[in-house]
C-alpha cells in the first residue's frame, strides 16, 4: 500500500469566485493551475475503464485530497493508466503515471521519486473508515503525509467483530505516537548533538519527560472506538479495518462497485500485482452538477 517519496508540501491558493448560475450566492472556490475548484462541497469523479465505469464521491471534509484528485482528473493525469495492486477481497490501486507506457510483464506501481508534491494527511477514522467501497490515498515515508498520485479502492471482506478491539488499540497507539513525535520535533537538534557526543542520560531524561507529556495529552482526548454503524458495516458488508488510522480515506464508490469488484477479480502477477490481462483507465473526469443516485 505505501508509496515512499520525499517531496514539497502541497500548497493551496485560496480565493472566492462568483457562481451566477440560477442567481445563486457567491460560492467559495480555489484557483489551482488556472482551474477553478469549488470549495466546501462534495465532488464527483467518474472513471471509464476497460472493465466498465465507476463514480467516486469525494468528501468535502477532506479538501486537500479531494482537490488533488479533481485537479489531476482535469489534467487528464489518470487517462490511459493501468491498475495494479489488485487483490481479490482487499483492494485495487492506480496512480502510477509510468504505467501508461508499461510493457508486458513490466512491474508498475513501484516506489519512485517522480512526484512533485505530497499532501498533508487527513486521517479521520471516527468518520471515514476503510469500508467496502472506500477510496484512500497511499502514504509516504515522510510522517503524516500522503502521496499525491496513488489511490486505492477497498473491496474487502466481512470482518469478525471480536477483532475490532485490537484494531482500536492499534489506532490509539498510533495517535499517541503522533503526539509524542510532535513533542519531540522541537528537540531534534539537541537530540542529534547528544547522540553525536554520547550523551545517553540526557536523551533518556528527555524521552521520559516527553512520554509523560504525551500521556497527559492523551488523557484529555477521547480514545478511538468503532461506532455501532462502523462495526455493523464491517461485520455485514466488509472492508479493511487494518488500514484505519493509517491512511486517508477521502471518498467512496457510489456507482459501479460491481466494476471495481470485477477488476479485483482479474488474476494479478508480480510483486505489485499487475492484472493479466491489463485493466486500463480510459478516461477520468469531474462530473459537474452531479446528483447522487437515490438511496435504495
Amino acid at each position: 500500500m505505501k508509496k515512499y517519496l520525499i517531496g514539497i508540501p502541497f500548497v493551496l491558493a485560496l480565493l472566492f469566485a462568483t457562481n451566477c448560475k440560477n442567481n445563486a450566492p457567491a460560492a467559495p472556490a480555489e484557483e489551482v493551475d488556472a482551474d477553478t475548484i469549488i470549495l466546501d462541497a462534495d465532488q464527483y469523479v467518474r472513471f471509464e475503464t476497460t472493465k466498465g465505469n465507476f463514480t467516486i464521491k469525494l468528501y468535502r471534509e477532506t479538501p486537500l485530497h479531494r482537490h488533488n484528485m479533481v485537479r489531476l482528473a482535469r489534467k487528464g493525469f489518470y487517462d490511459d493508466q493501468l491498475f495494479f495492486g489488485v487483490q481479490k477481497g482487499y483492494k485495487i490501486q492506480a496512480g502510477d503515471v509510468s504505467s501508461k507506457n508499461a510493457k508486458p510483464n513490466q512491474e508498475i506501481g513501484i516506489d519512485d521519486d517522480d512526484e512533485e508534491y505530497i499532501i498533508k494527511s487527513e486521517v479521520n477514522p471516527w468518520k471515514f473508515y476503510h469500508k467496502r467501497g472506500a477510496v484512500g490515498q497511499a502514504s509516504t515515508k515522510q510522517f503524516n503525509y500522503s502521496t499525491s498520485q496513488q489511490f486505492y479502492i477497498i473491496t474487502g471482506r466481512k470482518v469478525k467483530v471480536n477483532t475490532l478491539p485490537t484494531q482500536e488499540k492499534t489506532i490509539n497507539k498510533r495517535y499517541r505516537q503522533a503526539v509524542k513525535d510532535s513533542l519531540t520535533q522541537p528537540h531534534a537538534d539537541d537530540i542529534r548533538t547528544w547522540q553525536k557526543y554520547g550523551e545517553k542520560k540526557k536523551i533518556s531524561k528527555l524521552n521520559e519527560q516527553l512520554n509523560d507529556q504525551a500521556d497527559a495529552i492523551m488523557k484529555t482526548r477521547k480514545s478511538f472506538t468503532y461506532s455501532k454503524e462502523q462495526t455493523d458495516f464491517y461485520a455485514n458488508i466488509g472492508g479493511a479495518p487494518s488500514l484505519d488510522g493509517l491512511y486517508t480515506v477521502f471518498g467512496e464508490i457510489i456507482e459501479g462497485m460491481d466494476v471495481v469488484e470485477a477488476i479485483s477479480n482479474v488474476p494479478a502477477t508480480g510483486t505489485n500485482r499487475r492484472p493479466n490481462p491489463d485493466v486500463k483507465i480510459i478516461k477520468a473526469y469531474v462530473l459537474e452538477d452531479y446528483q447522487e443516485p437515490a438511496s435504495k
